[in-house]
């Protein structure tokens, strides 16, 4: 570090600024993922019980990947499996490493906007990963570096991506949803 670097950060407060525009980039993402999370429950509604609120977390360094943002809601909707697994819906802009997901294609930080079911069975995952995949739909699946779960995801870089992505992961939930669904009967 050198004398010039701090002088720099000093003045016209620009240390003071950058951390001020991280915030404001924060609490964007944190309210754009909290608006895409309430649509992905709208389409599936019995699988959550809409007394229970979303979760927010956003974190700079966590032990996998570079950061997170992330949201979800926990799946306890009089459809949701009884199986003691606190299933969760999350959905998430992770900033990874592009090897993370065996994405040779992006040379930066691959930004996976995308969701997934924490705790689902993985049966129930890989069966919707190989739907995904056989219908065509214009997502990527991977694996999950933070757990078992399959992560249904497109690498994002603007805005206007975001928010396609957005209406076909909608879209997505709405069709396969009901395979992370307990017994109707029940």
């Amino acid at each position: 570090m050198t004398d010039e670097f701090l002088t720099k950060g000093l003045q016209n407060d620009r240390y003071l600024k950058a951390l001020q525009l991280v915030d404001q980039f924060e609490d964007e993402i944190e309210a754009m993922l909290l608006e895409f999370g309430q649509r992905m429950v709208d389409q599936q509604p019995d699988l959550f019980d809409r007394r229970t609120d979303p979760s927010v977390k956003t974190t700079q360094s966590p032990s996998t990947g570079l950061a997170s943002h992330r949201m979800y809601h926990s799946m306890d909707g009089p459809r949701a499996p009884d199986s003691g697994k606190n299933q969760r819906l999350h959905v998430h802009l992770y900033w990874m490493p592009p090897t993370e997901y065996a994405r040779t294609d992006v040379n930066s930080a691959l930004r996976a906007f995308g969701y997934k079911i924490k705790s689902a069975d993985t049966d129930v995952d890989d069966w919707v990963a190989e739907q995904t995949r056989a219908r065509d739909w214009p997502l990527q699946t991977s694996g999950n570096p933070y757990d078992s779960n399959t992560v249904f995801y497109n690498h994002v870089s603007s805005a206007a991506e975001i928010e396609e992505t957005a209406e076909t992961l909608v879209e997505h939930f709405s069709e396969f949803g009901d395979a992370y669904a307990g017994d109707s009967d029940e």
